[in-house]
Formats: structure tokens, C-alpha cells, sequence
């Protein structure tokens, strides 16, 4: 069969924690052409949540120059530039753009005691905290800097000289949630002059053009349209079409996301966020356990040096490797259930007998996403008071047949995959579209961008075994929960 590709084409950066995807995207919302670079090991003395911010111009250079070099149709076709970034990361830069020290990331939990003393104002505005640690900690490096910007707007400045950020990005700093513009009372309370900060826009606006330097380093045309993005979860809801009341999806990549649309702000979500939507005057409700993937990666990395041996040798995925040995544990992993949170130095292997392989806990750190995604379905069908019938999902965890099965079967209800996996980068796509007026609006995007490949039903038998493992999992998360608090506060 062959596939006729639109003429008009957006590139999108998706700028995550552990790498940079570039990807060409059609009007029609298929892939063209992509590439990908994986952060190399960070230089010693930065600190663990930590990335040297050149690190993500760099590899965003790289790959736009790949992904446009595998694109027949060449940089003369794209219509729009968008970025999306990893949300809640603060770089510190000079006037000239350049980066005074590593970009702290969203892993990280610095606070100074001032910021905790004002926790009840800050709420979940985690980068304020990061600054007023800088404040307290670095007083000459926060003074020095210029600005102090989201991931979003360091490469916006990259690509167009825009110090520009979207409400969804600026959420993590001291935001005025009425306003979507900051907080004059709270930036005076922390200390943080709002000179310092990058200006907010709505998503899908026009920011600018690529400037000669990022023409040089990119190979996208000088002259070409600069939208402004979104933050990587919720480009990826608006990719999953959620753009409605009643619709659900999850991302499972570094960490774990489950996502709804609110059509207004809810003050009081306990363990979620309510968060500035893609769409300009929506809001989403987000619940996140970080570093999910990511303990994935650290099994793999720690633990399965044999199967990264082969997986060299035959040109396979390692994590392929891997899932065939866990595919052969049956479901519940015989009892052992992985509580998930390492990022707070929380995580448990609980159940652990001598009877239990390497497989059986590679399964088991499958299936504890799975029981994070109950949770926050729970939590939100009774603080919304409605019933979600199916759940949409993404993220690289999604190419993974075992692990769509596991959800299917902790959640008891099907799965929907899209076609083009990274949804983040559709969504992302989305805010072009609309914003270079191909699309009137978000919803005739979103049908025509927005494509399903499978729907996943659960496994009755393996839906049981969850139910019993689930209660477990929720037993360690209650006796847990004053300490993940106090981690996240």
C-alpha cells in the first residue's frame, strides 16, 4: 500500500529525562520520519537530577538534522516548528541565552526551609521551591543569571530569541492560577523577581521564526514558523484526544501519567494536579508517580547485562529480551509486588521468596504500573463522579504487547493504542496544525490527526489475580503515603 503524504509537515522537538526525539508529522498525523539521541552520562559533579542544559540543545540539533535528512519532501515542507518539553526544569541563563549551570530537572526535590515554610502557598509549584533553594543556596549564581527558564523556553530562545513559555510549563513556577500569568504576591513572598522569568503565551500561538543559528544547526529553513508547544503530558493528552469530559489516557515512560479533561480549574485534588491544558482555557487532572520507566531502566541497567549483550549481538531491543522471559511469569509474578516509588527512595520489592527469578521481578515492575494506573482512575472516577470506559495510552511503555495486556488486566477495562505511539509528539503536532490555521480548531485536529490501532480487552482469569494483588498494593501506598507527602511537599 502506499501512503500519500501531505505536503504540509511539522517538526516537532520532544525533549524528555533521558533523550530527544526529533519526528516530521503530516497534517494527517502520520510520522514521516524521526530520530532519536539518548542523553550520554552526565560529566562528574552534576548532581543525579541534574542534565547539562546544552545537553538538550545539542541532541535536538542532532536529531531535527537526521529526522529532516530521512524526510524526502526537505525543510522547504514544514509549515510550523513545535517544541515540547519535560515540564518543571529550571535552567539558569545569561543575556546572550547561554546556560550558567545544569538544568535542574522535574526528578528533583531541592527545597529551602523558607519553601517549606511557605508549602501551603507554593503548593504543587515545584520549580518555585527549586529557585528558592538557589536563592538561599546560590545567592551569586541566581543574581548573575539573566533569566531563569523552563526547559520550553530555553530552546524557544534556541530556535526564534524567544524567552517565551506556555502556561503549562509556567504552572511549576510562581503562577497566578486565575490569571495563567505570574504571581506578583507570590513571586514578592519567595524573593523571585518576575524579570527573571520568561514571558507566558497560550499554546498554539505564533512565538517567532528560526533565526540563522538554528537553521545552521538544525537544517530546518530559516524563516520557518515558530508555534509555541506544550509540556510533554499534556501534548500527549491532547494527542489521545482527550480534549473532552469523560476521556481517559496514561503515558508510561519515565514516569507514570494518568490524564482527564476538566473544562475548569479544581482547587482541592490531593494526591493529582490540575493543570493548565494544551488547549488555551482547559485545564487537565493529572495524577504522577515519577520514575516508573525509569525503574525499568534501572533493572535493565543494573541487573540484565547479559541481555544487553545479546540484544547487541542480534540486533534485538534489550527490553524485548527481557519481556520474553516475563511473559513467561504468570500474572501476579507469583505473589511479588513492586512498589515503585525509587524516585523517593521508597521503592519496595515486597514478597520476596526464593522462589522468585529475575523475570518474576522484570514482570512484577511491569504490573506495578498497572496498579499505579488503578489508583488514579479510582481516585478520579469518584472525585469526578463518573465512569471511564476505556483507557487511552502512550509513551514507550506502550509498544510493549505484555505491558498493554497488564494493563488491561490491573484495570479491568480495554486499551486503546493509538497508531503513532508518541502522543506526545501528535499532540505537539496538533498545536501546530491549529496554530498555522491548517485546522479551525482543536476538535476538527484531533479527528483527523488522532488514529487508533488496537483495542486490548483484558484476560478474565488475570483480572481476578490483580484483583487480590491490588488491595496489597494499596495497603503499602496508605502506609506510605505520609512519606511520599512529605517528598513531593
Amino acid at each position: 500500500m502506499v501512503i500519500i503524504v501531505s505536503d504540509r509537515l511539522f517538526a516537532v522537538f520532544d525533549i524528555g529525562t533521558t533523550g530527544t526525539r526529533s519526528i516530521i508529522v503530516d497534517e494527517e498525523g502520520r510520522e514521516v520520519s524521526k530520530a532519536y539521541e539518548e542523553y550520554p552520562p552526565k560529566p562528574e559533579g552534576v548532581m543525579i537530577h541534574e542534565q547539562v542544559a546544552d545537553t538538550f540543545w545539542r541532541t535536538s540539533a542532532n536529531t531535527m538534522q537526521r529526522a529532516l535528512a530521512g524526510c524526502k519532501h526537505g525543510p522547504d515542507a514544514i509549515v510550523g516548528v513545535i517544541v515540547s518539553t519535560t515540564r518543571d526544569s529550571m535552567t539558569p541563563i545569561d543575556k546572550d541565552g547561554n546556560a550558567l549551570a545544569p538544568t535542574v530537572t522535574w526528578l528533583d526535590n531541592r527545597s529551602s526551609s523558607k519553601s517549606k515554610e511557605m508549602a501551603a502557598e507554593i503548593g504543587p509549584r515545584k520549580s518555585v521551591n527549586k529557585l528558592m533553594w538557589f536563592i538561599d543556596n546560590k545567592p551569586e549564581l541566581f543574581r548573575k543569571a539573566h533569566k531563569w527558564l523552563s526547559l520550553d523556553a530555553f530552546i524557544n530562545n534556541r530556535l526564534c530569541n524567544a524567552w517565551i513559555t506556555s502556561p503549562a510549563d509556567a504552572r511549576f513556577g510562581p503562577i497566578d492560577h486565575e490569571t495563567l500569568q505570574w504571581s506578583n504576591e507570590l513571586c514578592d513572598a519567595a524573593g523571585i523577581p518576575i524579570e527573571k522569568l520568561a514571558e507566558i503565551k497560550n499554546s498554539g500561538s505564533l512565538i517567532g521564526e528560526i533565526n540563522s543559528e538554528a537553521s545552521k544547526a538544525t537544517s530546518l529553513r530559516r524563516g520557518t514558523p515558530v508555534i509555541l508547544g506544550s509540556g510533554d503530558q499534556q501534548c500527549s493528552a491532547l494527542g489521545m484526544g482527550i480534549i473532552e469530559p469523560g476521556l481517559v489516557e496514561a503515558t508510561t515512560g519515565t514516569g507514570t501519567f494518568v490524564i482527564t479533561h476538566l473544562d475548569e480549574f479544581i482547587e482541592e485534588s490531593f494526591v493529582m494536579f490540575c493543570n493548565p491544558s494544551a488547549i488555551p482555557g482547559k485545564w487537565i487532572l493529572e495524577g504522577v508517580t515519577p520514575g516508573t520507566g525509569l525503574t525499568y531502566k534501572w533493572y535493565r541497567d543494573q541487573y540484565c547485562q547479559p541481555e544487553v549483550a545479546l540484544a547487541t549481538k542480534t540486533d534485538q531491543d534489550a527490553y524485548e529480551i527481557i519481556e520474553s522471559s516475563a511473559a513467561s511469569i504468570p500474572a501476579g509474578s507469583d505473589g511479588l509486588l513492586m512498589f515503585p516509588f525509587m524516585a523517593y527512595k521508597l521503592g519496595i520489592l515486597y514478597h520476596l521468596g526464593f522462589g522468585h527469578t529475575k523475570a518474576h521481578v522484570a514482570r512484577a515492575i511491569l504490573e506495578a504500573n498497572g496498579y499505579v494506573i488503578s489508583f488514579y482512575l479510582e481516585m478520579m472516577e469518584g472525585m469526578l463522579d463518573l465512569e471511564f470506559k476505556e483507557l487511552r495510552i502512550g509513551g514507550g511503555g506502550s509498544n510493549s504487547p505484555l505491558w498493554r495486556q497488564i494493563q488491561a488486566d490491573c484495570i479491568n477495562r480495554p486499551v486503546v493504542l493509538p497508531k503513532v505511539r508518541d502522543s506526545t509528539v501528535i499532540g505537539a503536532a496538533i498545536l501546530g496544525a491549529v496554530g498555522t490555521g491548517v485546522y479551525g480548531g482543536y476538535k476538527e485536529a484531533v479527528e483527523n490527526m488522532f488514529h487508533i490501532e488496537e483495542r486490548r480487552e483484558p484476560i478474565p482469569e488475570n483480572v481476578e489475580v490483580y484483583k487480590k494483588q491490588y488491595p496489597i498494593f494499596n495497603k503499602l501506598l496508605t502506609s506510605e503515603m505520609g512519606n511520599i507527602l512529605d517528598a513531593i511537599s
